[in-house]
C-alpha cells in the first residue's frame, strides 16, 4: 500500500483561547459569589444566635424548684388525727427534665446553625482563593434549603462554577 493512502490520525485539537472579556465577567461573578457567601455565613450565624435567649430561659426555668409552680391557695389538707396531716399537690408544674430536653434541642440547633454559618463563610473564602471547588458546590447545595436567598445563591453558584471559564480559573 502506498503511504499516502493510509489514514493519518488527527492531531489533537488546540485549546481555544478564552476571550478576555468572558474571563473578566467570570472573575467578577466569582468575586460577587465570594462576598455573598461571606455575608450569608455571617447573617446565618447571627440569626441563630437569637436562640441563645431561649436557651438561657429554658435552662434557668429547669433549675427552678418544683415548689415554685404550686399555688398556695389550692392545697388541701386532710386530718385523720389531730397530729397527722397530709398535704396533696394539686397544681404541680411540668417536670424539670422537660425544660432541660428543650434547652438541649435548642443548643443543638444553635451549634448546627453556627457550623453551617462558618462553613458558608469558609466557602466564600474558598471561592476567593479559587480552591476546593467540590466543597463550594456541596455548600451551594446545602444552602439551597434556605429559600429564597440560599436557593438563589446555590443556583448562581452552580451556573457560575459550571462554566468553562470558571473551571479554567480553578485549574489555573
Amino acid at each position: 500500500m502506498n503511504e499516502s493512502t493510509v489514514p493519518q490520525p488527527n492531531p489533537p485539537p488546540l485549546p481555544v483561547p478564552f476571550d478576555d472579556s468572558k474571563r473578566a465577567v467570570t472573575r467578577e461573578r466569582l468575586r460577587l459569589l465570594s462576598i455573598a457567601y461571606r455575608i450569608s455565613g455571617i447573617l446565618g450565624a447571627v440569626f441563630v444566635s437569637f436562640l441563645l435567649i431561649h436557651l438561657c430561659v429554658f435552662t434557668v426555668i429547669s433549675f427552678v424548684p418544683g415548689s415554685a409552680f404550686q399555688s398556695n391557695g389550692n392545697q388541701h389538707s386532710t386530718t385523720q388525727n389531730s397530729q397527722q396531716s397530709i398535704q396533696t399537690k394539686t397544681n404541680a408544674g411540668p417536670p424539670a427534665i422537660i425544660f432541660r430536653i428543650v434547652a438541649g434541642v435548642i443548643g443543638v440547633v444553635i451549634l448546627c446553625g453556627w457550623t453551617l454559618g462558618g462553613l458558608t463563610f469558609y466557602a466564600g473564602h474558598c471561592i476567593a482563593k479559587r480552591q476546593k471547588r467540590t466543597f463550594v458546590l456541596v455548600m451551594a447545595g446545602v444552602n439551597c434549603i434556605w429559600i429564597p436567598y440560599g436557593l438563589l445563591l446555590g443556583i448562581a453558584t452552580f451556573l457560575t462554577l459550571g462554566s468553562e471559564e470558571a473551571k479554567m480559573e480553578y485549574s489555573g
